[in-house]
């Protein structure tokens, strides 16, 4: 009897996927409950879609270059078998570098919506938002330019069977040199994961907050350790697949890390998103109790913090304990509606006295509202 894997690898192909999924739509439920979809949110589908993309190639090239099978089982494939099964391979990494760099721009892009107006920390999200782009766009570049002419990649089989007068295969192209770049760019991936990790436990640190709230949000934002551990098994696993020692190329299945990594990437991009929706069905454990989040020192007096407020949401004034889901996670996150071009925020302190003050969302400038006379139709 044949001993094969490639079922597992196959099952492990559609796991991984089917799991990003179900988190994006959940991510698509809390965001429709918050009523605060942006920018984030469609780098994270595009994320999705792209991870269809190479989970569809990876499949086909599973199949046709009989992957998990052992090299002495694998029947000897025509030049042209072995060209469609790189094709597909060539496929998988068009996916893969455009994927990962529109997933870790979700994730930059969420972290600017918190409005942390730190200078080091903007200062941090738009160096490594740059560093990401520049990533994406060279590696990118790499893959489809690998080999000269492009096609070469993938035609090698049928191009390379002329051989010279003493026997040997006469080349009509030359690439770079696969194990190289591939090691090259994990590392540089798992590189760029340790710099962005570390923004949001910065943003969360100051944060008043009940302790089991603070811990809880703490935790959802360390996930990307997940995803930076993924990336390095990768690292690992090619570099195996990779090796001289590998003598048994095909019956490995490690290459399924390659949809492992950018499914848990998604998946870590979308728990900070899921807190409307965990709210709604965990409210006792998110309730959160008077005070305000703020990124101040917390050596300052509680009382500069913890101030009575209301809001006023389409001209009517809601109490703070009333505000629905995306208020709240306003409170938390910082983020604000994006129904309204001209909304505004009312902060009131029912403390102070003197005129109601009020924050432009356009100018973000405090601004003064008339106080309208008793009297106003009175002509005397």
């Amino acid at each position: 009897m044949v001993e094969s894997r490639q079922t597992e690898a196959l099952a492990l192909i559609c796991l991984f996927p089917a799991l990003a999924a179900i988190f994006v739509s959940a991510r698509t439920c809390s965001r429709y409950l918050g009523r605060n979809f942006g920018w984030d949110d469609w780098l994270i589908y595009i994320s999705l879609l792209l991870l269809l993309g190479e989970t569809i190639s990876t499949y086909k090239f599973v199949v046709l270059s009989h992957t998990g099978y052992h090299a002495y089982d694998v029947p000897k494939q025509t030049p042209q078998q072995q060209v469609q099964a790189l094709k597909w391979s060539f496929a998988v990494q068009m996916f893969y570098h455009p994927m990962m760099g529109a997933i870790r721009a979700s994730i930059i892009m969420f972290l600017f919506r918190v409005k942390d107006n730190r200078i080091h920390i903007l200062l941090s999200l738009h160096i490594v938002f740059w560093i990401n782009i520049g990533y994406m766009v060279s590696t990118t570049l790499v893959n489809i330019f690998q080999c000269t002419p492009v096609h070469y990649a993938y035609m090698r089989p049928i191009e390379d069977q002329e051989l010279d007068a003493n026997g040997n295969v006469i080349k009509h192209g030359k690439c770079i040199h696969s194990l190289s770049f591939i090691l090259a760019s994990c590392a540089l991936s798992i590189i760029m994961d340790l710099i962005i990790i570390p923004i949001p436990m910065a943003m969360v640190w100051n944060l008043q907050m009940r302790k089991k709230t603070k811990i809880a949000v703490v935790v959802i934002m360390s996930m990307g350790w997940v995803a930076t551990a993924v990336s390095v098994g990768r690292f690992v696993v090619y570099y195996y697949r990779f090796s001289p020692t590998q003598t048994d190329r095909t019956y490995d299945i490690g290459l399924v890390i390659s949809i492992a990594e950018p499914a848990v990437g998604i998946v870590a991009a979308c728990a900070p998103a899921l807190k409307v929706l965990i709210r709604n069905l965990m409210p006792r454990y998110f309730t959160e109790d008077e005070g305000t989040y703020t990124t101040q020192s917390p050596t300052q007096p509680k009382s500069q913090h913890q101030r009575s407020y209301s809001f006023q949401v389409m001209g009517k004034e809601v109490a703070r304990d009333g505000i629905e889901g995306l208020s709240r996670e306003e409170a938390l996150y910082g983020m604000r509606p994006l129904d309204n071009l001209d909304s505004r925020e009312h902060f009131t302190n029912a403390a102070a006295p003197g005129p109601i003050r009020t924050r432009s969302m356009r100018t973000g400038q405090s601004e003064a509202d008339e106080a309208v006379p008793t009297h106003f139709l009175n002509h005397e």
